[in-house]
């Protein structure tokens, strides 16, 4: 198994320059404003792989950069 990076919410909202609370609301409002998460098993907590987060900025950076 190759090693895996998870991030916090905190570490998240870091990375994109959002507050944690308004990440929480974009999961509830419009999942696609967040990278995919992860829910770990028997708990409440939320996690982001550093892999899918890196390529989620990749696809939404260009994304950005088309319309700007």
């Amino acid at each position: 198994m190759q090693n895996l990076q998870l991030l916090t919410l905190d570490e998240l909202a870091a990375i994109l320059g959002r507050s944690p609370e308004t990440i929480r609301k974009d999961i509830r409002r419009n999942p696609d404003a967040v990278p995919p998460r992860l829910q770990l098993p028997g708990t409440r907590l939320l996690r982001w792989r550093a892999s899918d987060v890196d390529a989620w900025l990749a696809v939404n950076v260009q994304k950005e950069a088309r319309h700007g």
